[in-house]
């Protein structure tokens, strides 16, 4: 059987994180057995006696791990046992969505929004002009640091986004801070990933040596319309990280 509801706030943890350990001990109990559909987002609702999107965060975290999977049009399912992965951070991707949320990571800032002069990053963008709006953070697991990304947006936008305090401490994105800004909503991103030697600054902000190997990885998004939002360069320490995704034929 399920284990007990969840209470809206349990010892002071958020009610999705009580929710996502009470889903990751069912799974490991082998209530919801490898390759078993799990219930419904409204039955998971009625079940535990929490809200929708607490449900959904929850079921966020357990993909993140890797314990569940999507499939388009048909449900959600599980993939198996966490793996040992303590120290590092593991995501499973699948979605545009799973890609603009960071469950169980913190954001420092290390540059608030700033106009700066970048021709090629505004080029990128399409914009008629050179200057960009930028900011910089890196993000940590368990207080242990692992990327660094950089954030470049139009002008107006960034002034926007810093008059909302974006970027800001905590479990936020930009670009999901962004999308409430916008009149037309994000529908996908390019993506590049380039393996690479760490530069100095960016070594000692994730945690490794000047040379090292890490990967580079880099996204344009953009809105319903085409039109590009916002461009991130991100270096990861791979030792510290691990990049997951779930490929599937059309329509399986």
């Amino acid at each position: 059987m399920v284990t007990n509801k969840v209470a809206p706030a349990e010892r002071g943890v958020p009610a999705y994180k009580v929710l996502a350990e009470k889903l990751r001990t069912d799974i490991e109990a082998g209530v919801y057995s490898v390759g078993r559909k799990m219930p419904t987002e409204s039955v998971l609702q009625s079940v535990h006696n929490v809200s929708r999107h607490t449900v959904r965060e929850a079921l966020q975290i357990l993909l993140s791990d890797g314990l569940i999977y999507r499939v388009q049009g048909s449900g959600t399912y599980v993939s198996g046992r966490q793996q040992d992965t303590r120290g590092r951070y593991v995501r499973s991707i699948g979605s545009l969505d799973e890609i603009i949320v960071w469950p169980d990571t913190n954001t420092e800032v290390i540059e608030p929004f700033t106009v700066v002069v970048e021709p090629s990053i505004a080029s990128r963008l399409e914009l008629p002009y050179i200057e960009v709006s930028k900011a910089t953070v890196r993000r940590s697991f368990e207080g242990i640091p692992f990327v660094l990304t950089r954030h470049y947006v139009e002008p107006d936008l960034g002034a926007k986004l810093a008059a909302e305090g974006v970027p800001s401490v905590g479990e936020g994105t930009v670009i999901g801070a962004a999308e409430k800004l916008l009149t037309k909503p994000i529908m996908g991103a390019r993506q590049e990933i380039t393996a690479m030697n760490a530069p100095e600054y960016e070594a000692e902000l994730i945690g490794c040596q000047a040379g090292d190997a890490i990967l580079l990885i880099e996204r344009l998004y953009y809105d319903a319309d085409g039109k590009f939002v916002e461009f991130t360069s991100s270096h990861f320490n791979p030792r510290r990280y691990s990049y997951r995704m779930e490929l599937r034929r059309r329509g399986a």
